[in-house]
């Protein structure tokens, strides 16, 4: 007599296109949920566009999406609050994001070999100094990965890539040409604010730095605030962005900017993830 046909987790995770073993990491985001990127961007911006890119990473590697962290902090420090409400100091936001992934670790319905957090929010950059120490918690691996890319972005016809690229070697920008565009192409981005913006800003960028002060490498802070706001001057990518907008009187989008710089950092989240 035949018996009944079985078919064992083991086997079911040696189907399809995936390899097993990256099935078994268990991936999270932690971005920031509510800060300001300028009239044309919603306040939960980099955590669009760290689950954009967790939603590619599962798609390519299989690796399942297990939960969005819902907090936030910043290296700029408590200054912070002006244009990110949320904000947590560094180890109250760490606390916080350790028993979150632990209870949600605990409760999945497989047992992860590795985690790995996909951060969208630069003020979040600390976190990877914790990995050691979560992975000790967690009793597994655990990667912290910053968005970047392994080659260049390649795309002639936008007339400033060479000031993205040079915003980047100094340190990255916020709410300017790069993060409008990634925007752009997720499809969450208001082109009719933008045009406001931009119309105020061909008639006086000071005045547009007023209104929309994080826009431009949180340039309003850095231009009329205090001696408080020192840390943001002291990043010279974010006052590359501003200096460059005060010659430019707008901001550029390019959905297809966007696009091909998606790849990129998704493709280089795949290559940390596939390592051993």
């Amino acid at each position: 007599m035949l018996s009944e046909p079985t078919v064992t987790e083991n086997q079911i995770e040696t189907y399809g296109p995936y390899q097993p073993r990256m099935q078994k990491i268990a991936l999270f985001t932690v971005a920031n949920d509510c800060e300001a990127h300028g009239y044309p961007m919603p306040p939960h911006t980099d955590s669009l566009l760290a689950q954009n890119w967790c939603r590619l990473i599962t798609q390519r590697l299989g690796a399942p999406y297990a939960a969005h962290i819902p907090y936030c902090t910043d290296s700029a420090g408590e200054i912070a609050r002006r244009w990110s409400p949320r904000y947590l100091p560094f180890d109250e936001f760490y606390d916080k994001l350790r028993d979150f992934v632990k209870w949600h670790v605990e409760r999945l319905s497989f047992q992860p070999e590795k985690v790995a957090i996909i951060i969208g929010h630069g003020g979040n950059r600390e976190l990877p100094e914790r990995q050691q120490h979560l992975s000790g918690i967690l009793g597994m691996p655990v990667q912290c990965l910053l968005p970047s890319v392994s080659e260049p972005l390649i795309y002639p016809e936008f007339e400033a890539l060479d000031v993205i690229y040079d915003i980047a070697a100094k340190g990255g920008e916020h709410a300017y040409m790069l993060e409008y565009s990634l925007m752009a192409h997720l499809g969450h981005f208001d082109f009719g604010k933008l045009q406001v913006l931009n119309e105020v800003a061909e008639r006086d960028p000071l005045e547009a730095l007023r209104r929309w002060p994080a826009i431009a490498g949180l340039g309003g802070f850095i231009e009329f605030g205090g001696r408080e706001f020192d840390p943001l001057r002291d990043i010279g990518g974010l006052v590359a962005a501003l200096e460059d907008f005060k010659k430019r009187r707008k901001i550029i989008v390019d959905a297809e900017l966007g696009r091909r710089a998606t790849v990129l950092i998704v493709d280089y989240f795949c290559e940390c993830l596939e390592k051993e």
